[in-house]
């Protein structure tokens, strides 16, 4: 029986734990310090504040009898170097202690240890409710910490941002979720967990704006004042707590903070940027090299096609059905030479059962896979049969893999799409294959920690990427890689990009598409997408058309449907619908020039290429109470996407800058620095779009694919108002490295 699909298992978040089984700091006994650490002794417990710069803070903490725990981190970028505050004072008295850097005064009870941090001019930015507590094991007769937790005041009207991939409003205050890396096939709204754990939080307030990010890779619960409203709890496994709070002069601030902290996104090829065409799958040599005529005979741009499992041998990773490929390599060329760059899947499984396979076999040579606690190779079902999964928490075995891609590389390959990675196995039964986990008792190196796979289990994704770009890199170390993930953890950013998984075609999964690529723009990962059309079920062609002018404004913009569906590509839904996605795709590579600077951007500030309208915004009213799902492009492009079906008119909200909007279709200027509501005409080939006053946008000629022509001439729009601004435009040769020294 093949798998036509895998619905996973849901449940709702675990419920916290009782806080009164916990124990907190207490008083503090001792205080200790130098120029850029504080200690604070409570008894045997100790609290540790390392003071990364003037406005970020890292918080350890150590219960009675335990460590601060390893000092290692996947998420955090190992190429930032951290210089301290610029000035610590650190003074006392019979009440407080109270730490003051260039930005912040930490302030901390006697009593309770419970600390609350201020910005320069006295907001708090962030408070303890109990503060950092643990719970013993207690059920086996030891005092082996078994949980730890952290609690925090929440304030009325307080905005609560991030947390990854999430399915429900962009504001998460009142909701509670389990960080738990999933494979969530056709999800819905409410559905939790789903495929990536990025603990970290945007709080917005009275104009003011933090962040707090948990770095623990276990099985996480969060609650954003579910429970209490008041209150904002984290729960998880083990015996540390090491979490930082970020602070910044603006929202955009703190997730720069947050970049420098985790990593910024590779420059990527700038044919990356451009459109690509997906389908699981197109099953043979003819159904791809038809799909690629189409595009270039209907003048529809397109970079990229992609090669699901149905291209490998028995879905053996690295290997090609020759019965429906027989030649690879001649048609990766044939596809290169009519602009079409190619991206296959890989996913982590490798089959067990064919002792003919070599790259099973060298698995076991390498001792690569992970162990069962007897230390015998895991074994789980996934799309092969019977599989094993390196272990890509062990540095050799990431030596191991990258190598193994040098002969699609060879044959011509562009991209690696890394999928199932959470990672998922499935149990069969006769109707279906349900996904889950792995045993959460299984080893892992863990970069030589060795430790489970319940501490492994949300980083597995993240370093299955990092394997694949670091592998990609070092073969071909003249070419940018382009890899995609399913599955991250924080930092994951550092090795390529993502998109939101397995969707669903309809209307509420487009809104789903704008919150969640708003969501992780939040969580530090600037370069993403969604499934256009959806990856389940089957669009209209009016769903089609808006999701492709929404896709047309993402990051990653791929078209993407799944087995048993009719075709997906633009052309099937009659004139109409494939002129509109026509005139969609073609507007985004006239915009290129905007969105190649706005990677650099990312790469380079750590800026998000998507941004929520609170986030310039956050002390906008209008904004807190009515959450219009518009959302910047960069500094300068508004978008307010048509989300609902038939709808023709809408009212947008055009937020207060100086000089006011304008329309980038009519030109009509909308003046008022206050904020205004403008009634605009949505038909179905028209996408709101507006643009700052005193923006310059560059656009570029249509393109079929990013290198068909050298781009020699762009046209500079400009949007007057009186003032002085400025506009920022960067380009390279969008392959290599050159850009690094200058060129």
């Amino acid at each position: 029986m093949e798998l036509l699909g895998r619905p996973a298992t849901f449940s709702d978040p675990p419920a916290l734990k009782d806080p009164q089984g916990f124990t907190t700091l207490g008083a503090i006994t001792a205080v200790e310090h130098d120029k850029a650490t504080v200690t604070l002794h409570c008894g045997e417990a100790r609290l540790r504040l390392l003071l990364l710069t003037d406005d970020v803070v890292r918080l350890r903490v150590a219960p009675p009898g335990a460590s601060f725990g390893r000092d290692f981190s996947y998420a955090l970028d190992p190429g930032t170097t951290w210089h301290g505050p610029s000035a610590l004072t650190v003074e006392e008295n019979d009440a407080i202690v109270r730490i003051q850097t260039g930005a912040l005064t930490i302030q901390t009870e006697k009593t309770t240890c419970r600390l609350q941090i201020l910005d320069a001019t006295g907001r708090i930015l962030f408070a303890d409710e109990a503060g950092p507590a643990w719970e013993n094991a207690g059920s086996n007769g030891t005092d082996t910490v078994s949980h730890v937790a952290l609690s925090a005041r929440l304030r009325p009207g307080e905005r609560l941002f991030g947390l990854g991939d999430k399915t429900v409003t962009l504001d998460r205050r009142g909701h509670r979720f389990a960080l738990w890396n999933t494979d969530a096939f056709e999800y819905q709204r409410g559905t939790d967990p789903l495929y990536k754990s990025i603990p970290f939080l945007l709080s917005l307030h009275d104009g003011a704006a933090c962040g707090l990010f948990v770095d623990t890779t276990q099985r996480m619960t969060v609650d954003l004042g579910a429970e209490a409203n008041d209150r904002l709890r984290v729960e998880a496994p083990g015996s540390a707590l090491d979490y930082y709070v970020l602070a910044g002069a603006t929202p955009l601030a703190v997730l720069q903070q947050f970049a420098r902290l985790t990593g910024r996104t590779p420059m990527l090829p700038k044919w990356a940027l451009g459109y690509h065409q997906c389908r699981y799958s197109y099953r043979n040599e003819g159904e791809i090299r038809e799909v690629a005529r189409e595009l270039r005979a209907r003048r529809i741009p397109c970079d990229a096609l992609y090669f699901d499992i149905h291209y490998m041998d028995g879905f053996r990773v690295f290997t090609w059905d020759r019965d429906a490929f027989p030649d690879p390599a001649g048609l990766i060329a044939d596809l290169k030479q009519d602009g079409f760059q190619s991206i296959v899947i890989i996913d982590p499984g490798v089959k067990a059962d064919d002792p003919a396979y070599g790259i099973a076999r060298a698995g076991h040579a390498h001792d690569a896979y992970i162990k069962q606690p007897d230390g015998s190779p895991y074994t789980g079902k996934v799309w092969p049969g019977a599989c094993h999964f390196p272990d890509f928490t062990n540095p050799a075995v990431r030596d191991w893999w990258g190598p193994l891609h040098a002969e699609l590389l060879k044959q011509g390959v562009a991209g690696v799409w890394n999928d199932m990675n959470e990672p998922a196995v499935f149990i069969e039964d006769l109707e279906e294959a349900t996904a889950i986990t792995m045993p959460e008792d299984l080893r892992h190196d863990y970069d030589g920690h060795p430790t489970d796979h319940a501490e492994v289990h949300n980083a597995y994704g993240m370093q299955m990427l990092r394997a694949t770009y670091e592998g990609l890199l070092r073969l071909a170390p003249e070419r940018r890689p382009f890899t995609i993930t399913r599955a991250a953890y924080a930092g994951t950013q550092r090795y390529g990009t993502t998109w939101t998984g397995d969707n669903t075609s309809s209307w509420d999964h487009l809104k789903l598409a704008v919150e969640q690529c708003l969501s992780l723009s939040v969580s530090g990962t600037p370069f993403v997408g969604a499934d256009v059309g959806g990856f389940v079920g089957t669009p209209d062609g009016e769903l089609l058309a808006r999701w492709t002018q929404l896709g047309a404004l993402m990051p990653l913009f791929r078209n993407h449907t799944t087995l048993g569906t009719p075709p997906q590509e633009p052309w099937v839904f009659g004139e109409e619908v494939e002129r509109i996605c026509r005139e969609a795709i073609e507007l985004r590579y006239r915009l290129l020039p905007y969105f190649y600077t706005l990677l650099w951007e990312a790469a380079t500030d750590g800026l998000p290429m998507l941004r929520p309208l609170a986030l310039p915004h956050p002390a906008d009213e209008t904004i807190r109470r009515e959450a219009p799902l518009g959302f910047y492009l960069g500094s300068s492009l508004l978008a307010y996407p048509v989300l609902d079906a038939g709808q023709i008119q809408m009212n947008a909200y055009l937020p207060p800058v100086p000089g006011g909007w304008y329309d980038v279709h009519t030109g009509r200027h909308h003046p008022g620095d206050g904020g205004t509501v403008v009634p605009v005409e949505t038909p179905l080939d028209r996408l709101p779009l507006f643009v700052k006053a005193g923006s310059i946008v560059p656009f570029q000629p249509v393109l079929q694919h990013v290198e068909e022509n050298p781009v020699e001439e762009l046209t500079l729009h400009v949007y007057p108002t009186p003032g002085a601004f400025t506009a920022r435009l960067y380009d390279d040769a969008g392959v290599g490295w050159a850009f690094k020294n200058g060129d």
